[in-house]
């Protein structure tokens, strides 16, 4: 039995701008997610990882490249099967506030999918699922938020309750598109620690999308392992496991997202070197550099560099799209 559920080769998505131009979102992506399996993907804003995410789950369509789920092209299935794949991926998004309807309670919210995909069979036992999802999700006592409507919720028990509603209907894949970003840095843990517990009992995969280090940190370690991509302006840069990706980083660009992260030690904050960028600008996405998209800004950039786009390759059991990446297996 293949353990592969998420499979994206040669990914590409383009968007028009403003008269003839594009802009390559997501650029020739190929990557993996096992059954049970996290992969967190980080990187800057803007650098493309939430239409990748979306991509994923068949919401837009790519320019080229495949997105495979269970070995299936999802643009090459049959209605029927579509139809069963998006109930099998889920997404829940950055600001739960714009993804409620603001005129409906959150109890008609969660219902609707359950009635219209025949979770249940009546309202009646719409109005029990409901409420066993939201003590999962810690919405308790329960009696309190059947009639609660969204402007009537904090910001954390609204993500709680979207969250809710999309393991509603027992996906096998979320996306969980910088779904802490909007909470208060006290409430962060608590959805991460609330999103692992709810993989372990439905064995569900996430696509853990964050901008945060200390975050995607968090949800590797917690989640006792797993995968991490680094994404830089539409093109993945670095794959490993998380927690060796942290800890020691190949690619440059790697390197900055991680010394650049802010740490609670002031002692240590002030001893720790920072990267001598070459510029501290990130490039348009309609004027991408040629050869490596980050030449730019690398301190340790050479002619090469400007001339040839990297190939993501092996590189001491980790992927690495860097001509340089052996130089910085011993650390920089």
């Amino acid at each position: 039995m293949n353990d592969i559920l998420v499979e994206t080769r040669n990914l590409t998505k383009d968007f028009k701008v403003k008269g003839k131009k594009y802009i390559r979102a997501v650029d020739n992506v190929s990557i993996k997610i096992g059954r049970k399996e996290n992969l967190v993907l980080v990187g800057e804003s803007g650098c493309g990882k939430s239409t990748l995410g979306r991509l994923t789950l068949g919401l837009i369509k790519p320019t080229s490249g495949q997105i495979l789920f269970e070995g299936k092209d999802i643009w090459k299935m049959s209605k029927s099967e579509f139809k069963n794949f998006r109930i099998n991926a889920q997404i829940i998004h950055q600001d739960p506030y714009s993804t409620f309807n603001p005129v409906r309670t959150i109890y008609q919210s969660l219902s609707a999918p359950l009635l219209y995909h025949k979770v249940v069979k009546n309202r009646k036992e719409a109005y029990k699922k409901v409420g066993e999802l939201f003590r999962l999700v810690g919405l308790v006592p329960v009696e309190d938020f059947y009639d609660r409507y969204p402007s009537r919720m904090s910001g954390g028990q609204l993500q709680r309750a979207a969250i809710a509603r999309a393991i509603s209907l027992n996906p096998k894949y979320i996306v969980a598109d910088e779904a802490v970003s909007m909470l208060d840095a006290s409430l962060r843990l608590g959805i991460v620690d609330l999103l692992l517990d709810l993989q372990k009992k439905f064995k569900i995969s996430y696509l853990f999308i964050t901008h945060d280090l200390a975050i995607a940190r968090y949800f590797v370690l917690k989640g006792g392992g797993g995968g991490m991509a680094v994404m830089y302006l539409g093109s993945i840069v670095e794959i490993g496991l998380g927690d060796d990706i942290v800890s020691k980083p190949y690619h440059p660009y790697t390197h900055v997202l991680i010394t650049t992260t802010p740490i609670p030690d002031p002692e240590l904050a002030r001893k720790r070197p920072l990267p001598k960028l070459r510029s501290l600008e990130v490039p348009r996405l309609t004027e991408v550099p040629s050869g490596c998209k980050f030449h730019t800004r690398c301190p340790y950039a050479e002619k090469i560099c400007e001339e040839k786009v990297p190939e993501l390759r092996e590189v001491n059991g980790r992927l690495i799209a860097c001509h340089f990446a052996e130089n910085f297996v011993k650390g920089f």
